[in-house]
């Protein structure tokens, strides 16, 4: 087994650190296909007895090893005998790699973890990245621990984000007017109570002398500072059971992937996560590879917690909503589903809190809500995906 490292960069120099990344992330997001040229499933006949083989090319008995791993009689010993057959060739395919028999670039993870499903699982528990495999009828859970998110957010960023600018970075820049070293666009006089000398535009201030026909500058001209503030990021994610299988993992990537751009572009932002249904429950970062859909929907409900946690903050109010579909509960009894997302958006105008809809669905009456949330919020964006697994592609809106 590989030992539990003792830091981050150490465990990337061992031969099998980013083969372990690809197979956390494969596990996390079984819908990911990647191309290989190995067989591993040529590796375990290898193992197997020929009366076994049969049994290995029958899919239907591969499915039931991995998701019911019982059988009664005769069939309870030859799994066995199929077990101990795939640790022997996981064992000997970790060796091959560590020797270069084997690359990277050869094995497909997602071929890998469908085939090797126990002992990839295992091997990761004894590395730190898994806490436990939560048994149900028709399929097992993982359960994944804190450090298992940077891992994977790191694999999301390389697959979603890779194009991003990555110089932009530092403070957050508003259009509200204040003291700041940082010039906007406007071009008023020069101010020396609030315009620091980095503000002077000499070429502008020097072309208009000339245009009077002046040799001297009379008027001084600066470009209108940007106030630089700290932004509280609320992100709202819907774990309602409209978004099981593609969307639950695509609302995932998102968060994850947005809370890795905020951190990385500056470090006095605060960012509080939160999952909705018809409850809202604030989430730990240990929590959010492990969430999972149930229950109905609130969305004004999740709006209104936004608005009360940015409403005791300081600075620049952003809030993120992440879902699939109109609402179908209301905290408020007296008024509708519909109504109450509407104006609880309507509310967060009135502190000036900026509205970012990703939406992970397209039915017309979902697309005319968030238009309308959008639109009486103000200074708002609608990210449309019609993939929630491809981050990469997606329709912009802005109100």
């Amino acid at each position: 087994m590989i030992e539990k490292p003792e830091c981050r960069a150490c465990r990337k120099e061992h031969t099998l650190g980013k083969l372990f990344d690809d197979l956390l992330y494969s596990l996390f997001n079984p819908y990911y296909r990647e191309k290989g040229n190995f067989d591993p499933t040529d590796l375990i006949k290898k193992y197997l007895r020929d009366e076994l083989k049969r049994f290995d090319d029958n899919p239907f008995f591969r499915e039931a090893v991995r998701n019911f791993g019982f059988f009664d009689g005769y069939w309870t010993e030859q799994l066995e005998k199929y077990q101990t057959a795939k640790r022997m060739a996981w064992e000997e395919l970790k060796e091959m790699l560590e020797k270069g028999k084997v690359k990277r670039e050869d094995l497909s993870a997602n071929q890998l973890v469908e085939n090797f499903f126990d002992e990839i699982v295992e091997d990761l528990k004894n590395s730190g990245y898994i806490d436990y495999v939560e048994g149900k009828f028709h399929r097992r859970v993982v359960k994944y621990k804190a450090i298992a998110e940077k891992i994977i957010g790191d694999k999301i960023l390389s697959i979603a984000l890779e194009e991003l600018d990555q110089k932009k970075r530092g403070e957050n820049l508003t259009n509200k007017e204040g003291i700041s070293i940082f010039s906007g666009e406007s071009l008023v006089e020069f101010d020396p109570g609030i315009h620091s000398f980095d503000n002077i535009d000499l070429c502008e201030s020097l072309l208009r002398s000339a245009i009077k026909g002046k040799l001297d500058l009379e008027e001084i001209f600066a470009r209108q500072p940007k106030h630089a503030e700290k932004c509280v990021y609320v992100m709202l994610i819907d774990v309602s059971d409209s978004m099981r299988g593609k969307k639950i993992v695509g609302a995932i990537e998102a968060a994850i992937a947005l809370r890795r751009a905020i951190e990385r572009r500056s470090t006095d932002d605060e960012l509080v996560v939160m999952a909705f249904n018809h409850k809202v429950t604030k989430v730990r970062r240990d929590e959010i590879l492990n969430l999972e859909p149930k229950g109905r929907t609130d969305i004004g409900l999740a709006l209104k917690r936004a608005r009360e946690i940015l409403s005791e903050k300081s600075g620049t109010g952003i809030v993120f909503l992440i879902s699939d579909g109109e609402p179908t509960s209301s905290y408020d009894p007296k008024v509708t589903p519909w109504a109450c997302a509407v104006r609880e958006a309507k509310m967060l105008k009135k502190i000036q809190a900026k509205l970012q809809i990703v939406m992970l669905g397209n039915e017309s009456r979902f697309v005319e809500l968030c238009t309308t949330m959008a639109k009486l919020c103000g200074n708002s964006r609608l990210f449309h995906f019609s993939d929630p697994l491809n981050l990469k592609k997606y329709i912009l809106k802005r109100f």
